[in-house]
């Protein structure tokens, strides 16, 4: 028996333990997996009990912070800035990024490119995990965040949008536009939505206004409840190519899953339980 978790908070919400429930099945040996719901003040004191496991999830707000407590980070990891997986490995715990690999998965199922004009809504670390990921790949970049952010980036108290804005044009080797979302306007080849805005139970909230679709080629919305998001159907009407965020759940759990068992699915297993989670959200 092997014994995992998904650290954060909160974890109402979370289809995670389901996912990795239905994944685990083609493992040689079944998992008990748990929600971790730990705050940030209890993160310290929790370390020794999260350090028993065979490794665990990492979801908000712990994806920067966890990094203090590892002994070690994989190429992932170091590339993006962000954990999302801690894995046991030689008795030291070492952190991964598997949502970039779910992302990438789920973008190229769609027919998707990574390639051109991309717009970022949000910049939590999901969206700084698509923004690095495009940097890396040479795409143009827009930030679109509050326009608070904006303001205080125009007026240089926002270090860490600065230094954001600064490290992915040394990546990309372009200019980074930093945007008020509420106003975005311009054409892009993607636009990714980072934001939590138009999960459930607020599904009709968007993250953009809708005109802004009319001159976007494609849309990746991370989010997976619901299923389609509004920000998609008003894609889709407007022409766009459109991929919803379960599918990057769930290659982003596979990945988990094979680092911790050390042997990989097939892509037929990973596509039977992306099917069977997308009937939970119908």
């Amino acid at each position: 028996m092997k014994y995992a978790g998904l650290l954060g908070y909160p974890l109402g919400h979370t289809l995670s333990p389901l996912l990795h429930g239905k994944l685990c099945r083609f493992m040689p040996e079944p998992m008990e997996y748990d929600k971790l719901e730990i705050s940030m003040e209890n993160l310290e004191l929790s370390m020794p009990k999260l350090k028993a496991l065979d490794g665990f999830n990492v979801t908000i707000p712990h994806k920067r912070n966890i990094q203090t407590y590892l002994d070690g980070f994989d190429a992932s990891a170091q590339k993006h800035g962000a954990v999302n997986v801690v894995a046991k490995v030689d008795g030291k715990h070492i952190g991964y990024n598997t949502d970039c690999i779910g992302f990438v998965r789920c973008v190229e199922a769609a027919g998707i490119p990574l390639q051109g004009k991309v717009c970022v809504v949000g910049i939590g670390g999901a969206g700084r995990m698509f923004a690095t990921e495009c940097a890396y790949r040479g795409c143009q970049l827009t930030l679109a965040v509050r326009s608070q952010q904006v303001q205080e980036l125009q007026a240089g108290t926002h270090k860490d949008l600065m230094e954001l804005q600064q490290k992915l044009a040394a990546i990309s080797g372009n200019e980074v536009a930093v945007v008020a979302s509420e106003t975005l306007n311009g054409d892009f080849d993607l636009l990714i939505n980072a934001s939590p805005v138009g999960m459930f139970p607020k599904v009709d909230a968007m993250p953009v206004n809708c005109e802004v679709l009319r001159s976007v080629k494609a849309v990746f919305d991370c989010i997976y409840n619901p299923k389609e998001t509004r920000l998609m159907q008003e894609a889709k009407a407007a022409g766009c190519r459109v991929c919803g965020g379960m599918p990057m759940l769930v290659w982003q759990a596979a990945a988990a899953q094979e680092i911790w068992y050390g042997q990989r699915f097939t892509e037929e297993q990973v596509e039977q339980v992306l099917q069977e989670m997308e009937e939970v959200l119908l």
